[in-house]
């Protein structure tokens, strides 16, 4: 069977104030009237056989009160976060070993809805037949800095477009990521995965033994998954294993994909006015262009004569930065 897994428990620390741990970003609308995991579990509509959450019990309530139609046995909850691999990791152990796994991450936006079914289509196919674990690759539109790269090797099955990975890239320079743009061989990395679970749970084994052994102890009723979960490291499924393996695939797209990562991405997939602005909520402007301005407060905001700015006011607190400048709110955070 083909299930797939949608990965739900970030918090979206860098669409803060918008996004927060009682409220994060997945259960916000973005470019759309739903909610960014209601588009994902419908993207899923004739791919997938079956839909798995796994989410952490921060987020299990708010999952009750705002998604109704997921069934409760399909929403698995982790003790506490651990980063994607050990989620990933967890999920796999409520799958079949021959199941197909589709895993995505809950908070993209993805248009042309048809090329995104084929291609996971066709990595369904190879994960079907071959002994891989396949990730899809998002061909660059720029050179961006905010994204970890793919480069790919040599072609693996013509009729699929899939290609041998030849190195995962960490987020780049400006200059560098020039150069992945202007070579054609590199793709955005997307945190999309395909593959059989027994496929996964093997590299899981060789590559991550504590996490792998630790999970089987709290399955075989050795230990509780809160007392194994407690000894993992927080790790990335790209750092865990995928950069380790050399039985990595990737699939080029073309579809548009937006990891809504930041306040910048909210600006490029909003529709803007005649001065380029992007408005939710009350203001009252003169003199504003290029900006993206969220007021989610009742309260009246009056802005002048400014240009390329992120301006996010809520209940929860005011953010203001230069537009290219939103990748640092993290650190504002911390």
């Amino acid at each position: 069977m083909v299930k797939a897994l949608i990965m739900a428990g970030g918090i979206g620390e860098r669409l803060w104030p918008l996004s927060t741990k009682k409220m994060p970003k997945q259960f916000h609308a973005f470019g759309d009237s739903m909610p960014l995991i209601v588009q994902t579990m419908n993207r899923l509509r004739g791919l997938a056989d079956r839909v798995y959450i796994i989410t952490t019990f921060e987020q299990r309530d708010i999952f009750n009160q705002l998604i109704k139609e997921i069934e409760l046995e399909s929403l698995l909850v982790e003790p506490f976060g651990r980063n994607t691999a050990p989620a990933i990791a967890l999920a796999s152990m409520y799958f079949d070993p021959k199941d197909v796994m589709v895993v995505l991450p809950s908070d993209h936006i993805i248009r042309d809805l048809e090329s995104f079914q084929k291609i996971i289509w066709d990595a369904i196919r190879e994960a079907q037949t071959h002994d891989v674990l396949v990730t899809i690759g998002i061909t660059p539109t720029s050179p961006h800095t905010g994204y970890g790269y793919i480069e790919r090797g040599k072609a693996f099955t013509v009729k699929r477009n899939s290609f041998c990975v030849k190195k995962f890239h960490e987020k780049p320079a400006f200059e560098l990521a020039q150069k992945y743009l202007r070579s054609g061989n590199y793709y955005w990395n997307s945190g999309m995965f395909i593959w059989r679970t027994e496929v996964f749970q093997k590299a899981l084994e060789k590559f991550l033994p504590d996490v792998y052994n630790g999970l089987k102890r709290a399955f075989d009723g050795e230990n509780s998954i809160e007392e194994v979960y407690k000894g993992f490291q927080s790790i990335s499924i790209d750092y865990g294993i995928m950069e380790k393996a050399n039985n990595a695939l990737v699939i080029p797209s073309n579809f548009y994909w937006n990891d809504v990562g930041s306040w910048d991405s909210v600006y490029e997939l909003e529709e803007k006015d005649t001065n380029g602005n992007v408005i939710k909520g009350k203001f009252v402007l003169h003199d504003v262009k290029n900006s993206l301005l969220f007021n989610m407060t009742e309260r009246s905001v009056r802005i002048s004569s400014v240009e390329d700015i992120i301006f996010v006011v809520t209940s929860e607190g005011t953010l203001l930065c230069h537009r290219g400048e939103s990748q640092k709110v993290r650190e504002l955070l911390k």
